[in-house]
Order: C-alpha cells, then structure tokens, then sequence
C-alpha cells in the first residue's frame, strides 16, 4: 500500500483524510515526465451496511397456514435470530399439519445512517436440517418478511419431501421497505417448519435444528458510499491523459455514481461514532496521530514449517482440508460393513460432524391382502406380489417370511399347500419347497395357522425383488378350502430382511 517511498498509505473513514504527502501522488501508468497527476477523495454512492438486529416477538399474528398452530420457546427463537443454534422440537403426532412459528423484529442503528434514506434494502438466510424421524411433507415451510400483519416475501422451503437427515437453506432475498415502518418496528422476519404429522403424504412428526441465520440491512444515499481516490494526469497543456480510481492509491475500484467531493458530502454522511479499533493484540490496524487508520502493506506470517498460510499474487492464501466419508455399502468385506460419515454444517466457523455407524440394509413388510384362493388353482403355482421385497445392493442378506394359511375339509379328504421363494429379477429359485400345511382327514375338519420360510441369499447385483410362491396339492377325498398368503383376525403373512454381510 506504500508508494513514492511515502511509507504506509491510509484506509480513508467517514471523510478523513490525512496530510498530503511530500512526493508527488501515484502517476497513471507510462506517464511522461512533463505530465502533473492530482489525486483527490471522492464518495460514490454504493449501498453500505447498516447495523440491524432481530428480536423475538409472538408469531400468532403470521399465522396463516390451516390446521394447528405452535409458537416456538421465545428463549429459542432468540437464541436463532442471534445466530446461534436452536431446535424446533416435532409434535406429539396427534396434529395434522402442525407447524410450529418464529418471528422476529427488525431493529436499526439509527446513528449506523449516512445521509437522509428513505428506504433500506433487507435480505436475510437460515439453515435448517430435518433431523426426522420422518420426512418432511412437499414443501414443508417458510421464510417470510412482512409489514405490519401484511406479507412482503413469502418464499417457501424447499427441496419437496426433504428426507430426515436433509439440510436446507432458506433466502430472503433483498427486499426494499420503508425506513419509517422498519423505525417503527413493523418489519418482521418469520420462519415456520412443519413439526407435526400430515395426512396429505402420510409422515409423520420431524423435529428440525435451526441455525447460521443472517440478517442483512443495507442503505444508500448520494454521496454517501465509499471513499476512493481519483488520480487525474493531464499532458503540459492540460489535457486529460488517463484517470484512474483506486481505494489506496493502488488497489482499482469501480466507483458506483453519482460521485461527489469528500469535502462537500462528509457533514451529512459521517457517522454519528468513529468506527471501533478493536484491542486484540493481534490487530494489525492502527489509528494514527491524523485520526485516520493504517494497515500493514502485507500480513506479518509465522515462519513456522507447520503453518500453511503463505502470501501469493492474489492475496492471502490459506489451504483448506476436504472431508470425505464413506457412503453406505462402500466399505466391503467379509464382515458387516462400517461406514463413515462425515457431515458438514454452513457457518462461521463451519462444523463437522464425524462418526461410524453399523450399515446393515433391512426392511419389513406386512402383506396387506385377503388370503389368496388356492383350492381354484390347484397344482398351479401362485404368486403373491404383495409379497414383494427389494434387496437394494450387492450383498448376502438374511431373508424369512412367515406365511399364514387356513385349510379344511367338510366331508373328509387329504392334501398340502407348499410355498417357496423366488428372485423375480433373475428368475432364481431361493428356498427348496417348504410345506405349510397338510391335511388327511376322515371327516370334518378345520386348520389355520403360521408356517416359517428362512434362508441365507447371496445378491452379486442389486437391486433385487423377492416374492413368495404358494400351490395347493390334492391327494384326495374332497376339500373345502385352501388358502395362504394374506392376512385374517389371527396372524399375517409377513417377509422380512436383514444384510448381513458385503
């Protein structure tokens, strides 16, 4: 930041500006020794930041979604709109479609102002993470500003059907409101979740952790953004030969019009404070004799061999560290497989969350269907596709079924039903035949009751679907009924798997 061996340059604040040097100022490039360059401080009218802050208030007024309401802890809701982290905790499951309310006012600094806006542009983005245990519904809540009980942005959270362990971030993006009512303190800032069950998709309650919130308020007035120097050359007849706008007199900077002198702008656009120097011993910033503030011309680095910053061309280069976890199915082998997850949060700081975790795939089903009517297909082989369960990846799984069945004869006869299971991808027989039941009667007589299928499978590629079979067989005499396969007031056919090993 250093030229014309004039030592440190300044960071011009609010206006100010320091003696002028004893050399001349930084020339445009490839200037002759017979031009004269003058550099003077200008503001341009870019939009700065305002000082803003969000307080808790009661979200009944926001309500707007049908069905149940719930407002959330006010000392949690704080907590968020103070950047910290906070959980929407889930309902019982006893409301359909509970969602559960934030709101927050939006306070200024007045004395944070420049100039005389009338208006302030507010933008404002959260994080939320669906920690389940269910699936979020479609799209499962909203981001909001508002005026008054008035809606100014309503944007929706998305993606639809955000799975639990699903993260989200939620925009408002910048929105223009009335310095008047955000004084007044009419702007709200509102955040509902969904937290309940809901019919519509059939899930049931989710419980959400909320952080990373951010609010942002920015102004603009003529005259009042950022000060920058203007270097102006003119030949020895006072002809412009460049012009050339810099923040420091080296750094180049496209100033936002309209442009006006400092000298004429900084009574209406000083701050009512002087900016804060922060104390840590390890600012580098210093306020010199002037009033105005001086930075080093580069970071002061610790030669130390362990410590990766390093200065480049472009600036200050710190190298990060990618984390990267195992997906699950990913760590194989001859035991059960151990995966790795790695989850990371947006902030500042960013966190991360690592831990290891037994990933065995299993699943269970009830087949939900009358009993199927073997006696009409006697001999024939009956597929049951109620049955029907999916093995999803490359793996050696567990797999029994518990087939429920009534059989029984009015006059007397014999026969049995048998079932087996079969991969329907491949066309594979699994089990060998297994009977359910059987039946050698002399006269009346009646069974019902619960036979167990289980074997090991071994699945070289998935995914794989696997579906009970079932056939009655007559021997002999006559048979009243045979059927297998569904569920009745005793018992149901049910399948079940479990992976056991890659």
């Amino acid at each position: 930041m250093s030229g014309c061996g004039c030592g440190q340059a300044p960071i011009a604040i609010g206006g100010c500006q320091p003696p002028k040097p004893t050399c001349p100022p930084v020339a445009c490039p490839d200037s002759k020794p017979c031009e004269h360059c003058e550099t003077i401080p200008l503001r341009d009218s870019a939009p700065y930041r305002v000082a803003a802050t969000a307080s808790s208030t009661d979200p009944t007024p926001y309500y707007t979604i049908a069905n149940t309401h719930a407002a959330l802890d006010p000392v949690v809701a704080q907590t968020i709109l103070n950047s910290g982290t906070g959980t929407f905790p889930a309902d019982n499951g006893t409301h359909n479609g509970q969602h559960t309310w934030l709101a927050g006012v939006v306070h200024i600094d007045p004395t944070s102002l420049r100039g005389n806006p009338t208006t302030v542009t507010i933008s404002a983005s959260v994080h939320v993470r669906n920690d389940g245990r269910s699936t979020a519904c479609q799209l499962y809540g909203r981001f909001a500003l508002w005026n008054g009980t008035a809606p100014i942005r309503t944007d929706l959270l998305g993606p639809p059907d955000l799975p639990a362990g699903g993260d989200d971030n939620g925009v408002i993006p910048p929105t223009a409101v009335s310095l008047a009512d955000v004084l007044a303190g009419k702007i709200v800032v509102e955040l509902n979740l969904e937290t309940g069950n809901d019919d519509t998709c059939r899930v049931g309650p989710k419980q959400w952790t909320v952080d990373s919130f951010v609010l942002t308020v920015q102004a603009s007035a003529p005259g009042c953004g950022r000060p920058f120097l203007r270097t102006t050359c003119r030949s020895c007849d006072g002809t412009v030969t460049c012009t050339t706008d810099t923040l420091d007199g080296s750094t180049p900077y496209a100033a936002v019009p309209p442009v006006i002198p400092v000298a004429s702008c900084q009574d209406g656009c000083a701050t009512a404070r002087p900016p804060c120097i922060s104390t840590d011993r390890g600012n580098a910033i210093t306020r010199g004799s002037d009033g105005c503030l001086y930075a080093p011309d580069t970071p002061a680095l610790d030669p130390s061999p362990c410590n990766a910053a390093r200065n480049t061309t472009g600036g200050l280069l710190v190298p990060r560290i990618g984390l990267a976890g195992i997906a699950p199915g990913g760590n194989r082998g001859i035991e059960r497989s151990v995966d790795i997850d790695v989850t990371g949060t947006p902030g500042c700081p960013e966190r991360w969350e690592i831990g290891a975790r037994l990933t065995p795939v299993s699943a269970f089903l009830n087949s939900e269907r009358q009993h199927a009517n073997l006696l009409a297909r006697a001999g024939t082989d009956v597929p049951i596709p109620e049955s029907d369960i999916v093995l999803p990846e490359v793996g050696v799984y567990h797999i029994d079924s518990d087939v429920r069945y009534a059989l029984g004869s009015a006059t007397g006869g014999s026969g049995y039903i048998i079932g087996w299971l079969r991969d329907e991808t491949t066309d594979t027989l699994l089990t060998s035949f297994t009977q359910i039941a059987a039946i050698n009667a002399a006269g009346q007589e009646q069974q019902g009751g619960t036979t167990h299928i289980m074997t090991e499978y071994t699945v070289a590629s998935g995914p794989r679907t696997v579906r009970l079979h079932l056939m009655f067989v007559l021997t002999g005499g006559k048979i009243s009924n045979a059927e297998a396969g569904g569920t009745d007031s005793n018992g149901a056919t049910r399948m079940r798997f479990l992976k056991v090993r890659d």
